[in-house]
């Protein structure tokens, strides 16, 4: 370990010497003057106006030229993102991007920020202009860097010289001689095969056990000791791969080239993206096995080779459409002659799009239409005449103006349902609202109202109980189920007691039938209350008090007087319901209907557990089934008022 962390130390040294003399040659050339600062303590800053200089004139991944604006706000993620990072290493929180004067200190200091566990999460959120400014700045300091090689001392080309200085004690001035070194092809050879065949997971060039490991197996491979120090190994090794989160990966040709080859055959069937997530995905495994381990590097090998394409956050290609509009385009492209397609199926010819945004595009773009489970047509493939359309449209017009609403199932239909014989009937009611309607009218279930027109399906079910004598509840059933598909139990109850008197549990009649006399029916309600604010309706066990009104007085009719006739009480529960659950309450009264739950179980005797709870509650009449969501407030509500 000593000789390892030894070895480590001395790199170190030698580097601190290396970066101290880039800065004294710096301030020298910008300033007239010399100076001894370290980089660590000077305050000399990059101007980011000469980095944004210099780079609008270099050619970008398109080929074309950096523009401007776009750098100019690469540059201002740089200065703002590392303040919204969350570094714990005190001295990298504070130090500023273009402190960093060497690209090897702007290296480290990258794979700092990256350590931030909301890294990606900000870098996303500022669309990626963080990391992209940032190899456009390391772009920059390695051409600062090239520059200065070249003003330097001439290059001595030997693998054994080492770096030298001359100090001149009476003129103060440091002459700094750069060395270049060249590796010979056994070297370099050797040292390919044996990061690709014993470092597929990676080279993490910090870690000196790791170099230490690296020598030694290169030097079997060679069959003599390795002629450099392991700055230069590690300077080779990482021109060699790909770095991602302090390790080097290193890519074969070979690996490369299956991934064009794959990327070409996708294009030539006329594709216009590939989604980086679902090529991974697709091939995870053995490019896992070629030191591909994410999608950012897979994105900059796509990169090297598709200069001319487009890249996005989530995919390439040639086009730079919204990701809406490349799902519908390439969802089009592959439909084909078939009429119905699922999600698999063009999951299975999209090979590169991920079924989850298949499946949401389809969903949200309403060209698509739901015909069975996961199963999908498009409008274009619906057979509507002409003629059809205007006979469709003009039934829906008369209907809207006799009745205020026209239902979709009445539609009709004609030969329509035959020539699309392959769709559900409700595949064809919604191909012929968005083909016929849509531009007119809103669809709301099998609705269909005039558009800035609000009405909906209670509203037009009481409409029709007001045209009624006497029904059923399957009657109102039926009625909301042709109207919206469902049979909305809470619509049709609540809409026969809203006009109707509900004399059974099966059974509505028209007002005109039943004749309540108003002030004695409210004195025998009064009897019940016990002068209270609230009374269960099913606390009501006999009904020999109560006049006579045209019909046998049972539960249902009481509540659909205290609902609509009495005059000091009003009728509440949790929903509307055909077990008579819910509570008489005085008019007057401002209780809500929690807080009625909440003081009858204070007022009881009941334990203050969940199940015991409910079962007061259902046991009594305040709701209907044993389960309510907010039974954890009525316990704590129960409690304070019992501690009271």
């Amino acid at each position: 370990v000593f000789i390892d962390v030894g070895q480590l130390y001395i790199n170190f040294l030698n580097q601190q010497s290396i970066t101290h003399k880039k800065v004294v040659a710096s301030v020298a050339d910008n300033h007239g003057v010399e100076s001894t600062i370290p980089i660590q303590a000077s305050n000399i800053n990059i101007n980011p106006e000469d980095v944004i200089a210099w780079l609008i004139t270099q050619p970008n991944a398109n080929g074309s030229l950096y523009l401007e604006n776009v750098v100019r706000q690469y540059m201002g993620a740089l200065r703002s993102v590392p303040a919204r990072l969350e570094i714990s290493n005190r001295i990298a929180k504070n130090k500023g991007v273009f402190s960093c004067n060497t690209s090897e200190e702007l290296i480290k200091y990258w794979d700092l920020l990256k350590g931030a566990p909301n890294y990606k999460l900000v870098n996303n959120n500022n669309s990626g202009m963080f990391s992209a400014g940032m190899n456009c700045y390391l772009r920059y300091l390695k051409h600062l860097e090239s520059e200065y090689s070249k003003k330097s001392a001439p290059v001595v080309s030997t693998k054994e010289t080492e770096e030298k200085n001359l100090v001149n004690d009476n003129t103060n001035t440091t002459i700094t001689s750069i060395k270049s070194t060249i590796i010979d092809d056994d070297t370099s050879s050797a040292i390919n095969i044996v990061l690709a065949n014993n470092f597929t997971n990676g080279f993490r060039y910090s870690n000196g056990i790791e170099l230490s490991r690296l020598k030694r197996l290169v030097k079997e491979q060679l069959g003599k000791d390795v002629k450099l120090n392991d700055d230069e190994i590690v300077k080779y090794v990482r021109t060699q791969g790909t770095e991602y989160e302090g390790k080097i990966y290193v890519v074969s040709k070979e690996t490369k080239e299956n991934i064009y080859r794959l990327v070409d055959e996708y294009f030539q069937q006329g594709a216009s993206a590939i989604f980086y997530a679902e090529f991974f995905a697709k091939h995870e495994i053995w490019l896992l096995e070629s030191s591909i381990v994410s999608e950012e590097m897979l994105n900059e090998i796509f990169r090297e080779n598709y200069k001319s394409f487009y890249f996005t956050q989530t995919y390439f290609g040639q086009t730079s459409a919204s990701i809406y509009n490349v799902l519908k385009c390439e969802i089009l492209r592959v439909w084909g002659s078939d009429v119905l397609l699922s999600y698999e199926v063009l999951a299975e010819r999209l090979e590169y799009i991920p079924m989850s945004r298949i499946e949401y595009h389809l969903g949200q773009n309403k060209e698509f239409i739901w015909n069975t489970k996961g199963e999908f047509t498009h409008i274009s493939k619906i057979d509507i005449t002409e003629y059809e359309k205007k006979e469709i449209a003009n039934y829906i017009e008369t209907e809207i103006r006799t009745h205020g609403y026209a239902s979709i199932s009445d539609v009709p239909l004609g030969e329509i349902i035959d020539r699309n014989y392959m769709l559900s009937i409700t595949a064809i009611h919604n191909a012929v609202y968005f083909i016929c309607l849509s531009k007119k009218y809103n669809k709301n279930g099998k609705i269909i109202i005039r558009k800035g027109v609000n009405i909906d399906a209670l509203d037009i079910t009481k409409e029709y109980c007001k045209t009624l004598d006497r029904c059923t509840l399957d009657d109102l059933l039926d009625f909301v189920s042709d109207l919206t598909g469902e049979r909305n139990r809470w619509i049709a109850i609540q809409a026969g007691y809203d006009v109707l008197v509900r004399t059974d549990e099966n059974i509505f009649i028209a007002e005109r039938h039943i004749h309540f006399d108003i002030a004695a029916i409210d004195m025998v309600i009064e009897y019940f209350m016990h002068g209270g604010e609230y009374t269960p309706i099913q606390s009501v066990t006999t009904f020999a008090m109560l006049p006579h009104c045209g019909q046998a007085w049972n539960l249902f009719i009481l509540e659909s007087y205290c609902r609509r006739f009495s005059e000091d009480f009003r009728f509440e529960c949790l929903s509307a319901n055909s077990k008579n659950s819910g509570v008489i309450i005085r008019k007057k009264s401002r209780l809500s209907y929690l807080d009625i739950m909440s003081d009858a179980i204070a007022k009881s005797d009941v334990k203050l557990n969940k199940q015991s709870v409910l079962d007061f509650l259902v046991e009594n009449g305040y709701i209907s089934a044993r389960r309510f969501t907010k039974v954890t407030d009525l316990i704590n509500h129960a409690e304070t008022i019992r501690n009271k």
